[in-house]
Formats: structure tokens, C-alpha cells, sequence
């Protein structure tokens, strides 16, 4: 069977290119003055793979608890969850591919070294 190009995953899993732009616009944070409404059609402009792309990360965030998940995780791991200036500059300024990209990379970085504790 022939790999299924970007175009027939989505429209075999979602509908169609609107369907998941509008659960997208849902989950994605819009820009300061844009509606979600303006964000799904925004969305309806950008590549089925990079939708595809935006889904599963959207997935992966409301995995860890959403963007306040991530930001408790990546402090707790710096160990700066009493430093309120600091969650809350997680909070306002950083993105959640960011807070995601942080968060997995802290959790390699546990794994590695319980690895290399176990070896040892």
C-alpha cells in the first residue's frame, strides 16, 4: 500500500481542511487582536501537513495539562516554582511550542541520568 499523502490523512481523520482549522482555533492561541474566528481562517491558508503538525503538538500540550501544566513542569524542573517572577514570565512570554520543546527535553535529560544511575 502506498504511503497516504498529507491531504488524505486529514481529510480521513478530520472531515476536512475547515474541520481542523475550527479545532485548532480552539486549542492555538490567536494573536492579540485576532478572533478565533480570523484564526480558523487563517489556518484554512496553511499547508494539510503543517495542520497535521499543529495537531499533534496541540495533542501533546493538552497532554501535559495545557500551557499551565507545561509552565508548572518547566519550573518545577528548574526548580523555580516559588520564583513568581519567573512563572509568570513562562506564563506571558513564552510560546507553548517553547514551553512543549522545554518540557520533553527536561524529561530526556531525567531519563539519560536515571539510565546512566542504573548502569552505574
Amino acid at each position: 500500500m502506498a504511503k497516504q499523502t498529507p491531504l488524505q490523512i486529514l481529510n480521513e481523520k478530520y472531515g476536512s481542511k475547515k474541520e481542523l482549522a475550527k479545532q485548532l482555533s480552539d486549542v492555538l492561541e490567536p494573536l492579540e487582536d485576532e478572533s478565533k474566528d480570523e484564526l480558523a481562517e487563517r489556518l484554512t491558508l496553511v499547508s494539510n501537513a503543517k495542520l497535521l503538525h499543529l495537531k499533534a503538538l496541540s495533542d501533546k500540550v493538552a497532554a501535559h495539562g495545557g500551557r499551565e501544566g507545561l509552565v508548572q513542569k518547566v519550573a518545577a524542573a528548574e526548580n523555580k516554582t516559588a520564583d513568581k517572577d519567573y512563572v509568570q514570565a513562562l506564563t506571558s512570554k513564552r510560546t507553548l511550542g517553547w514551553l512543549l520543546d522545554r518540557v520533553e527535553s527536561q524529561e530526556r535529560r531525567a531519563r539519560k541520568a536515571a539510565k546512566a544511575a542504573k548502569s552505574a
